[in-house]
């Protein structure tokens, strides 16, 4: 699978999943066009099933204002324990072994040189994707594949709902399905410091990993590394 069609997907994803404030009503069709132009450079058959699931999302929005637009995606993600977007509580539940899987998630963010520049939670999909989007070699994927229940349980409830967004998470299950990941890099037990029942010792309370909230973007330490970014 080309590296470049893989990354630009994993970000033209997140920006479909985002919050749709006043600058992705700005930004959002831009950014569609210029990379359906990069997939349309290469004629693969995934590449149009892309365009096409995406596509799809957006059309699903047709005759819609953006205030209409955004009440919607808080309909749909907000109020809904099956179609939120945080991976630990698709895959964990409500259990309180999710603070420590935070804390490991925003770990790997530091061990790629990865800072948060955002107040949401590191499980928040469209956060996970924009990792994906830039990390080194297929450590995105391989975090992905991790959640991949997760992600299945997201997609089965936004199909049962006839949600436009469906379609962003069916996208996501053929890139997974397309980078031939057979196992995900995310373990979930308990970091040091906290014990396998997910009580907590030394690592403070469930949400010590937490204290996030707003639009997600990441800021690379290394500007090489950031050149990595694959956008339209």
């Amino acid at each position: 699978m080309n590296e470049l069609v893989q990354r630009s997907s994993w970000m033209m994803m997140s920006c479909l999943l985002q919050y749709p404030d006043e600058k992705w009503h700005e930004t959002a069709d831009e950014m569609y066009v210029s990379w359906c132009e990069l997939l349309q450079q290469d004629s693969a058959e995934m590449n149009e099933q892309l365009i096409q699931l995406a596509g799809m999302c957006i059309a699903g929005f047709t005759g819609m204002d953006s205030e209409a637009v955004t009440a919607q995606y808080v309909k749909t993600f907000d109020f809904s324990k099956k179609t939120n977007l945080y991976l630990t509580y698709g895959q964990l539940g409500e259990e309180r072994a999710r603070g420590p899987a935070l804390l490991k998630l925003k770990q790997i963010y530091e061990e790629e040189n990865m800072l948060l520049a955002t107040e949401e939670l590191p499980d928040y999909l469209p956060l996970v994707l924009e990792y994906a989007a830039v990390a080194e070699d297929d450590k995105g994927a391989s975090l992905l594949y991790s959640f991949k229940e997760a992600l299945e349980g997201t997609r089965e409830a936004l199909v049962a709902l006839d949600s436009p967004y469906q379609h962003v998470l069916q996208a996501l299950m053929l890139l997974l399905e397309q980078s031939e990941m057979t196992e995900g890099s995310f373990h979930f037990e308990p970091p040091a410091g906290c014990t396998s029942t997910g009580e907590i010792t030394g690592c403070g309370p469930m949400w010590a990993a937490a204290g996030y909230g707003g639009t997600p973007t990441y800021q690379k330490v290394d500007p090489d590394s950031m050149r990595r970014r694959a956008t339209p």
